[in-house]
């Protein structure tokens, strides 16, 4: 349920995709570019930003032949993405068991969704895999709850990623409440293939009361979500231009890098709220000078529960990019103000240049 690290050469792939006959040209490239938006925007939540709630939205669909399934954008089944993604992986030389198990999850719970009563609710975890294939150290918890719009009829999913950094002990430790089978699990590959679909009850009615039990007793805030829309749309508009006019995975992943690191460096103001963020940091008469800034470095590998299938990739593009290829690599960035070198610390951010003092977000 979660978005691997970022490829930019997917969303050339998807976004150039055959229309079927009989669609809306417009509306299915809006639906595209929308969700790209989305996917750069949970992406840069989840591996940059470390937000802890997410929210997003599956629709329930009937095809043409009465099959009926879940589809994020309209165009296909979810199921379709997990499917490619192991494929992806196997053509890459890269072990697909705990993809599959994922895969086989997702379709369990599609699957218990679809047959189940309006405001069903699931939970399914999402443990780390090991650090020598490139997850991270965290855990994802989903919780969701099946809705129904009672002016449009319209069936949805509503879907809540709770990141946590809870043990595969302590998962066990609350999912016994809705299903003692989870006790006999050994592996993040059992938490994966076995979600748990449940009913409503007087004391557990929405997704919010799930959070409560596993121990997190907070309001699920979005506020991260429109924050850095704002900071880095422009950006993000550029780079679905590019898309759209088939430029080079380098040209894109230069503006991937410059979302990448301006989200960094600005960490704080988007999620700590230490200063107001009245106006975007990205001007539009400034976004050339912004992209050549911020793009010219990558940024810190990415590395999260669900992995990241790209690594090799992300290497072969720094070295195409020429960048200066010394023992701090990646970790080197330019002041937008002083135009200095600052390195930054391992495992570590910095918001003031090093050499100027200036912000560097800005």
């Amino acid at each position: 349920m979660s978005i691997e690290a970022y490829c930019v050469s997917y969303d050339k792939v998807n976004y150039h995709a055959p229309i079927k006959e009989g669609q809306d040209r417009n509306s299915v490239v809006e639906r595209r570019e929308e969700e790209i938006t989305n996917n750069i925007l949970r992406y840069l939540g989840e591996y940059r930003l470390g937000v802890t709630f997410d929210e997003i939205f599956y629709r329930e669909i009937r095809d043409s032949l009465g099959n009926i399934y879940l589809s994020s954008n309209g165009e296909g089944p979810v199921r379709n993405v997990f499917r490619k993604t192991i494929g992806e992986r196997e053509r890459k030389g890269h072990c697909v068991k705990r993809e599959v198990a994922e895969c086989l999850g997702f379709e369990k719970l599609e699957q218990e969704l679809l047959n189940s009563p309006d405001n069903a609710l699931f939970i399914w975890v999402s443990p780390p895999g090991s650090r020598e294939d490139n997850y991270g150290d965290y855990s994802f918890t989903f919780v969701g709850q099946k809705i129904k719009d009672e002016k449009t009829d319209e069936v949805k999913i509503r879907v809540i990623p709770y990141r946590n950094i809870l043990s595969q002990a302590e998962h066990k430790g609350y999912l016994r409440f809705f299903d003692t089978k989870t006790q006999d699990f050994k592996s993040d590959i059992d938490f994966l293939s076995n979600p748990i679909v449940l009913s409503p009850t007087e004391f557990i009615k929405k997704p919010e009361d799930l959070i409560d039990i596993i121990g997190r007793h907070e309001d699920i805030s979005m506020d991260w979500l429109r924050r850095l829309k704002g900071e880095v749309g422009t950006l993000i508009k550029r780079y679905i231009d590019l898309v759209r006019i088939h430029a080079s995975d380098e040209e894109l992943t230069k503006v991937k890098f410059a979302f990448e690191n301006l989200t960094i460096s600005i960490k704080n103001k988007i999620i700590g709220n230490l200063k107001p963020l009245d106006n975007s940091c990205v001007l539009p008469q400034d976004l050339e000078k912004t992209i050549e800034i911020w793009g010219r470095n990558a940024p810190p590998r990415a590395a999260g529960s669900c992995g990241s299938s790209s690594k090799s990739t992300l290497m072969e593009l720094h070295s195409t990019f020429n960048l200066e290829n010394d023992k701090y690599g990646e970790r080197t960035f330019e002041c937008p103000s002083c135009g200095k070198t600052n390195i930054r610390p391992k495992d570590e951010l910095i918001s003031n240049c090093q050499h100027c003092g200036k912000d560097v977000a800005c």
